[in-house]
């Protein structure tokens, strides 16, 4: 049983995560990009009509699943996910606390080094957006820490952590193979048969997503070949082996300049005192993220990679150099150093740090203010049978507001598919809404003078209007093509 004091640490770090999401939210964050409002359409749908593979897509089933069901118990609101993700992100806060009592560190180094990944920047972005990035960082975390300790007990729940990491995105496969080669070593070296369940929990995800990729659609590597057609469509090649092996590992100094240079100062100070605070085993969890590291490498190289914020990829090893952080500098607290000497490389670190910051990264998330806006207002008037006529995947935050079924876009604006050309005309925009059905219709500002002749503007925001559709309108300007 946990101890109390065990226990009001967690409470804290869980209370300390909440409190930053909602500062976030409360800021005007929404969504790091259209995918966070796609995530949510899909786990609507699955709340409505339950499958295994909700997205049927190259996304991964867990994170699916663990929003679907909230949304089928309580409404499949966008408030509903947002408060799903900020408990997520709670418990994710939690993991990385647990993890770090895993690999060692005492109770106060464990409490500093997870409320310092709590307030890393873009982990706290994530924390509050409906993607899956931050639990399955703290999943992987959890699973490799695991691997510095002998217990079975300890060792199958970090294959558990690491399996069901497998089961929502893709780089937690690498940490997961490294956890099986070791632990399925170390079961046959020592003979300790008791190992070989904590391998198959890691592993087992990963075989059955590939035999569902061969027996669903023919190949067991399908969202390989996906995801290349999708960045090829983009026109985006892959970065190239040469790129590829700098650009990675720069992007942690680039997302986490701070976290990076005070870790260099601890490492440099630990190293001066010619000793090595952790255990032998300590080599095993930054192996398997290493492995995730060399994922990330080959994915950018090969063209595999996310096409957009790929540093999301990368929140695993913040959180681990949070940790690390920690451990090295309750350590060097307890040693015999000169004060100014950690004291000037501690400012130094800072002022190099901040001035590497790239503050320009909230600008490349998405805003969708008008879009929630829009949807809220369609689906307090419970309208169905909405067509969406916009310039980009906004409408994916009209479907994530308004609700399951209740809307369909003119254009998916998917760069691999054939779509019917944008209607031009009031007339030909009347015949599709017709064959449509539509009763309202969500249009860009700039296209409303076509929208005007087919109904009433009932909302007008500065990038969207909100048409309420006449039938007789309809027919008028179908009929007069």
């Amino acid at each position: 049983m946990p101890s109390t004091r065990a226990l009001r640490h967690a409470l804290l770090v869980a209370f300390a995560r909440v409190t930053i999401s909602v500062i976030n939210l409360w800021g005007g964050f929404r969504a790091v990009s259209d995918d966070d409002y796609s995530r949510v359409v899909i786990a609507a749908r699955f709340a409505h009509h339950p499958s295994l593979d909700p997205s049927g897509t190259s996304w991964l089933p867990l994170p699916f699943w663990l929003y679907g069901i909230p949304l089928a118990v309580f409404g499949d609101s966008l408030m509903t996910a947002r408060v799903v993700a900020v408990l997520l992100g709670a418990a994710s806060a939690v993991l990385v606390w647990v993890a770090a009592r895993v690999l060692g560190l005492g109770e106060r180094a464990a409490l500093g080094g997870a409320l310092l990944a709590v307030v890393l920047r873009y982990g706290s972005w994530l924390s509050a957006a409906t993607v899956p990035e931050a639990p399955t960082a703290a999943l992987i975390l959890v699973g490799v820490a695991c691997l510095a300790r002998p217990e079975v007990r300890l060792r199958a729940a970090g294959g558990v952590a690491l399996g069901a990491a497998c089961f929502c995105r893709y780089e937690a496969w690498a940490p997961a193979l490294v956890f099986g080669l070791l632990t399925g070593s170390e079961a046959l070296r020592a003979k300790r048969r008791e190992l070989w369940p904590a391998a198959a929990f890691a592993l087992l995800p990963i075989a059955l997503w590939l035999l569902h990729g061969a027996v669903r659609h023919g190949d067991a590597f399908f969202f390989v070949a996906r995801v290349n057609a999708y960045r090829a469509a983009l026109g985006r090649e892959a970065d190239g082996w040469l790129q590829a092996l700098w650009q990675t590992p720069f992007a942690l100094v680039r997302f986490e300049p701070e976290l990076c240079a005070l870790l260099a100062v601890a490492l440099g100070l630990t190293w001066q005192s010619r000793q090595w605070p952790f255990g032998p085993t300590a080599w095993r969890p930054a192996a398997a993220l290493g492995a995730l590291l060399a994922f990330l490498v080959a994915a950018n190289a090969t063209g595999g990679a996310a096409t957009h914020h790929p540093e999301r990829s990368l929140l695993p090893v913040f959180w681990f150099l949070a940790l690390l952080l920690a451990g090295l500098t309750a350590w060097l607290l307890e040693q015999p150093l000169v004060w100014w000497q950690p004291a000037l490389a501690l400012v130094v670190a800072l002022l190099a740090g901040r001035s590497f910051r790239p503050w320009e990264v909230r600008s490349s998330f998405v805003e969708r203010e008008d879009e929630e806006r829009i949807g809220g207002v369609l689906r307090r008037l419970d309208a169905r049978n909405v067509a969406l006529d916009t310039d980009d995947f906004g409408f994916f935050a009209v479907q994530a507001a308004l609700g399951n079924g209740k809307s369909w876009p003119l254009s998916e604006h998917d760069p691999r598919k054939t779509e019917p050309p944008r209607p031009a005309t009031s007339g030909a925009l009347a015949e599709r809404l017709r064959t449509g059905h539509a009763t309202w219709l969500v249009t860009a500002r700039e296209r409303v003078a076509l929208a005007a002749p087919l109904g009433s503007v009932a909302v007008t925001t500065p990038r969207l209007s909100l048409v309420k559709l006449e039938p007789r309108a309809l027919a008028d300007a179908a009929t007069s093509r």
